[in-house]
């Protein structure tokens, strides 16, 4: 930051008029500092959940994980979204017996349902337990650990017993004390700021990027919407994010990526949906990396034979993804991805050989 001559303040920011921040500073001081433009970045926090309050030591949320100072022998984990699923593939290998307890009725359920259904596959066969469907409304703590319990999709009474559990669900945006109500600035009912697709807000000159608005809550988007925002500031041309493009990465074992429509989601717009799927069982790398666990599945629609979305999991996923980005933002048919070459052997043959799939060209499996 010194090397770039920005000038940092190390302290509590509050908006306190317009162009103005007062910062309370560490040693107690206060000071103003005055300026055109402000960028709110202040992203998200974890969400209390009522019922479910972390003391830091038996309970814990997905900050206090990373401050544990042992592995507990057990452990489950409230919520598999990618929070959920990273700890309990990290702690897995750890050493840890790791339950995963999921009230939608697939773990990761943002993505594609086969996906879904393939990380349960994998981390069963790996020993994770996934418990999907289940409601959970009461814990209770005692000397040996925890227990919570809760209800099934019939309705049935079910408990779990461990020594530890890691409540990784819900994040909210952080605005506590920023003054935002000395602006015109709006909060959206899910507490998320408004901005348009330039990331202003409705105050003049006043921003907002990252967690604290309704977009993906991923660094990387965060990021270009930073460089977004401060191009315009700088007065250059910029386009708004195409955010049908955003990249999706969880970091378990195996690894899960994807961009754009699932094959769901692209049935439910209505398109007429065409699907490629390569395991990587098939392919040559993936037997030699001893990662056969997997797949690339392709969701195009027919017309324009237009690739909609890309679901990876498996070996190198969340890099592989890279390429199939790239693809779609160029506007690629099934057709034009699949007669790209790719190199033999490596993993991104499996994404050729999704892609031909569309059109029942596959020739490895």
């Amino acid at each position: 930051m010194k090397k770039h001559k920005v000038a940092v303040f190390n302290g509590y920011g509050k908006i306190t008029g317009k162009g103005k921040v007062e910062i309370a500073l560490a040693d107690g001081k206060k000071e103003t500092i005055e300026t055109k433009n402000i960028i709110i970045a202040t992203g998200s926090v974890v969400r209390p959940i009522p019922g479910f309050e972390v003391d830091g030591k038996q309970v814990v949320n997905s900050d206090q994980i990373l401050e544990l100072d042992r592995v507990p022998k057990s452990m489950i984990v409230m919520g598999s979204g990618a929070v959920g699923v990273e700890f309990a593939s990290v702690y897995h290998r750890f050493g840890c017996e790791t339950t995963v307890v999921e009230l939608m009725d697939r773990i990761v359920p943002i993505e594609d349902a086969d996906v879904s259904k393939e990380l349960a596959r994998a981390f069963k066969k790996q020993g994770i337990k996934c418990e999907t469907g289940i409601k959970l409304d009461k814990l209770e703590k005692n000397k040996k650990g925890v227990k919570v319990s809760g209800k099934n999709a019939k309705g049935e009474d079910v408990s779990f017993e461990a020594e530890m559990l890691l409540v990784a669900v819900g994040r909210m945006p952080f605005l506590e004390g920023l003054g935002l109500e000395n602006t015109k600035v709006a909060v959206n009912p899910r507490g998320t700021i408004k901005v348009n697709e330039f990331c202003e807000t409705d105050e003049p000159n006043v921003y907002a990027i990252g967690d604290v608005i309704d977009t993906a809550w991923l660094a990387h988007l965060a990021s270009k919407e930073g460089i977004l925002v401060v191009e315009k500031i700088a007065g250059k041309k910029v386009e708004p994010i195409k955010h049908n493009l955003v990249p999706n990465c969880t970091y378990c074992d195996p690894e899960v990526a994807s961009v754009g429509l699932t094959e769901a989601k692209a049935k439910e717009a209505g398109y007429d949906v065409k699907v490629g799927k390569f395991p990587f069982s098939a392919s040559g790398k993936a037997r030699i990396l001893g990662e056969t666990d997997g797949f690339v599945k392709v969701v195009a629609e027919k017309k324009y034979d237009e690739v909609l979305g890309v679901h990876i999991i498996g070996p190198h996923a969340t890099e592989l993804l890279a390429e199939c980005v790239v693809a779609m933002s160029l506007e690629t048919t099934a057709d034009e991805f699949g007669r790209i070459i790719h190199a033999h052997p490596t993993v991104s043959e499996a994404i050729m050989e999704a892609a031909e799939g569309v059109h029942d060209l596959t020739i490895h499996i």
